[in-house]
């Protein structure tokens, strides 16, 4: 290394696999750092520099003396090359520490973990944080692999959400979202730059496994349709969006003044379930994303299963972890992800605003498969669904999911609504609570079924802001002597109307 390239690599700062220490550290420090970078990445520790790239000089260190107490605090795991750069400035060491296949401890019950930012200790037996696949610069890509049409599709998206980040040049456009990186003084694009922007020669020669499968079915045996797709994320998005809205039906249902429509599968449920593929799918494994599309539900399959601690009993609730954060955070700068990880919450609303059900999660050892349903639309419901919505301000998830669950199952206990919820049953008994005093639930002998809303009695009600004769409500209501007697009956038991006057004089009225 010249003393010019190392002026360079100090320049910009210290990153996952760039460690900059000044000479006087101990040497149990030293080792942590640089057991820290070879937990995680690797990279080059530079000895005799200031936190902000400033020479300071390491005049009084020997290269054999630094790889001796490093081979020693280390029990012989770590044994970096040490290279010495000397210049007008002084006399630095640059260590360069290789990735370690297993985890190097220190000292005791500790192993050091360097992020880019900060040097973290987690305990022996701990895993340590699973590698960004997609942060990696593959071996043999260069910055020809990336497709100017598909960065300008890029660049049209900021645009489109009005981001600072579209007035920028190309590069650094890329830079900023994360897919270039400098490495050995050379522009070259990360594997999410690659998924992004790359053409679709280098994604075949370099990341196959990006293909995407699309199957439509018209029986549940064999497929009618099939077409393999090889393209830029942002691309790829738009095919199957073309793909499944050639063959998804829409209905329309008119709500008071409004008018909703309802697919077999909502564009933004089946966006969100085809971004969540990609995004944790596991991308060292060569197997494709799977989508199946048939009449009464939408299956997407990708390699990999949950991140650890997630799932599909805590899906809903589990704080989102994210397998690939480098691809995670630049679908996030161009708006096809949320950061909070709100995606299922985002499923879950939609599809039971009308009156389907919650995405059905499927794990497999090396595979998950997301399932959307789309059953036989329940007019009644989802009129009844948008109404009390209007009426009462809106329902919480937790609303749309425990009437969504009765609705499908007539009757539930405590405990069972809780599973549903994914909530302890405490949380899950406020829920119902609350409900139960909307008037959206009742419980009968521990036991808790929907308080549908009787919508012949409400027009009576409505009807009787006045007092009617009995032929008046029959006329305005459409129905038989006998069916408004009964009605009219039963309001009066339940203390809703009053019944005024003898004879023909009668007339009823709403109390």
């Amino acid at each position: 290394m010249t003393w010019e390239e190392l002026e360079e690599r100090l320049a910009r700062g210290q990153d996952e696999r760039t460690l900059f220490l000044p000479q006087d550290i101990s040497p149990e420090d030293l080792a942590r750092y640089a057991a820290g970078l070879a937990n995680h990445k690797g990279g080059t520790l530079f000895l005799g520099v200031s936190p902000e790239g400033k020479v300071l000089g390491a005049q009084d260190l020997h290269p054999l003396q630094v790889t001796h107490a490093l081979f020693e605090l280390t029990q012989g795991l770590l044994l970096p090359y040490v290279e010495v750069v000397e210049g007008p400035w002084g006399r630095v060491l640059a260590l360069h520490v290789p990735q370690s296949p297993a985890a190097i401890a220190v000292g005791t019950g500790r192993v050091p973990f360097w992020d880019g930012r900060r040097l973290s200790e987690l305990k022996v037996g701990q895993s340590l944080p699973e590698p960004d696949f997609t942060a990696q610069v593959l071996p043999a890509a260069s910055l020809s692999d990336l497709d100017p049409v598909e960065v300008l599709r890029l660049r049209r998206i900021l645009e489109e959400r009005g981001s600072a980040l579209a007035a920028l040049p190309d590069l650094e456009l890329l830079f900023a979202l994360g897919l270039l990186e400098r490495v050995e003084g050379e522009v070259r694009p990360t594997v999410a730059g690659l998924l992004l922007a790359g053409t679709s020669l280098a994604l075949k020669r370099l990341l196959p496994q990006a293909e995407v499968s699309y199957y439509f079915h018209e029986a549940e045996e064999g497929y009618s349709f099939r077409e393999d797709l090889l393209k830029p994320i942002p691309a790829l998005l738009e095919r199957l969006k073309e793909l499944i809205q050639a063959r998804n039906r829409v209905r329309f249902l008119t709500v008071g003044l409004f008018r909703l429509e309802v697919w077999d599968f909502d564009q933004e449920v089946y966006r969100e379930a085809l971004v969540n593929a990609l995004v944790h799918r596991d991308w060292r494994s060569k197997d494709a994303i799977q989508v199946h599309h048939y009449r009464d539900r939408l299956e997407v399959s990708n390699p990999g299963g949950f991140p650890p601690g997630i799932t599909p009993e805590n899906v809903l609730r589990h704080p989102p972890k994210r397998r690939n954060p480098r691809l995670a955070e630049a679908l996030y700068r161009l708006g096809y992800v949320e950061r909070a990880g709100s995606g299922v919450d985002k499923m879950y609303r939609l599809l039971l605003k009308y009156g389907k059900e919650p995405p059905e999660y499927r794990l497999f050892p090396e595979a998950l498969t997301l399932v959307l349903y789309n059953p036989e639309l329940d007019e009644a419901f989802v009129r009844e669904i948008a109404e009390a919505q209007e009426r009462l301000g809106g329902f919480s998830l937790d609303h749309l999911i425990a009437v969504g669950y009765l609705r499908r199952v007539g009757e539930a206990g405590l405990e069972e609504l809780a599973r549903a919820l994914q909530l302890p049953e405490e949380a899950a008994r406020r829920v119902l609570s609350r409900m139960e005093r909307m008037g959206l639930l009742r419980k009968e002998g521990g036991r808790y079924h929907l308080a549908r809303r009787d919508l012949l009695a409400e027009r009576a009600l409505a009807l009787l802001e006045a007092p009617r004769r009995r032929q008046e409500v029959e006329r305005a209501l459409g129905l038989s002597r006998k069916r408004v007697l009964e009605l009219l009956r039963r309001l009066i038991r339940e203390g809703r109307v009053e019944r005024v006057g003898r004879g023909a004089a009668t007339r009823y009225r709403r109390r």
